[in-house]
């Protein structure tokens, strides 16, 4: 049996650290996250703060996997599943992201550059 203490340490960190990501993608406008119930939505309660409403800009630091701590219990597989659960959403919004980024950047990239004439966009229709 693996360290039930360690082993929920690591999944306090890694939840907390896909919760800022997910706060972060929200406060570039990505979808909504899925999550456990009574918790931020799909993760651990989290103890990070943004400022003035805003997403998370703080940069976390490199993860690396724990060594040393045996197999993950099996009182903590439900846990596990929700996490990956939300990882894999999470890269699906990013990708998602990507891609539109990558559309918009190209529509920007499509814009004839004369410096001569002014260039004005229609945002509004």
């Amino acid at each position: 049996m693996g360290n039930l203490a360690a082993w929920e340490a690591v999944l306090e960190d890694l939840e907390m650290r896909a919760d800022a990501a997910a706060r972060s993608m929200a406060g570039v406008g990505a979808g909504a996250r899925v999550g456990r119930a009574g918790h931020v939505p799909g993760m651990a309660n989290s103890t990070s703060s943004t400022s003035g409403g805003g997403a998370d800009v703080s940069t976390p630091d490199e993860w690396a996997a724990p060594l040393g701590l045996g197999a993950i219990p099996v009182e903590l597989a439900e846990r596990v599943a929700d996490l990956l659960h939300n990882q894999q959403k999470l890269i699906g919004e990013l990708e998602a992201a990507r891609n539109l980024t990558a559309k918009h950047l190209a529509a920007v990239r499509a814009v004839p550059r004369d410096a001569r004439a002014s260039v004005y966009l229609d945002v509004a229709g």
